[in-house]
């Protein structure tokens, strides 16, 4: 009989060890995989943000903006401002040291900035393209006509 007993309690040390092993091994899945999912995850975000900002710089400049009237570049930041086909002043705003776009409108309606994008690492105007640098990976060159 103590043979017997001795044999089981070895049999069901094994029996734990082997499900607790089994248990490991589904919790390192499921982490593995969530992990996989939450960097999927924020590269559809990043995505996403790139191509709303990309979208709002095109309906900016090129639905709403003639022209360019005025454009003032300093060392940490640059505007561009043109005449609106809705009347006023419609632009852009960008400071290099946060990294922010914004939109400028004056119109009978609407007076103010509105923030585009936080991904932008360089915004220049050379005459005739607005050039926009996304995270260093992409880069919009639109055609704006000049009026100065």
């Amino acid at each position: 009989m103590k043979r017997k007993e001795g044999f089981l309690l070895v049999e069901s040390i094994f029996e734990l060890f082997i499900v607790s092993i089994s248990m490991l091994i589904v919790l390192s899945t499921f982490i593995g995989t969530f992990f996989l999912l939450k960097d999927a995850l924020e590269e559809i975000i990043d995505l996403n943000i790139l191509s709303n900002t990309v979208m709002e710089i095109i309906i900016v400049s090129k639905n709403e903006m003639k022209n360019v009237t005025s454009l003032s570049s300093g060392q940490f930041s640059s505007s561009i401002l043109g005449d609106s086909v809705e009347g006023g002043k419609v632009g852009f705003s960008f400071d290099s040291l946060t990294q922010k776009l914004l939109r400028y409108k004056y119109s009978n309606i609407t007076k103010g900035y509105t923030f585009i994008s936080q991904k932008i690492t360089a915004f220049s105007y050379d005459g005739k393209f607005i050039i926009v640098t996304l995270d260093r990976d992409y880069i919009i060159k639109l055609f704006v006509k000049d009026l100065r």
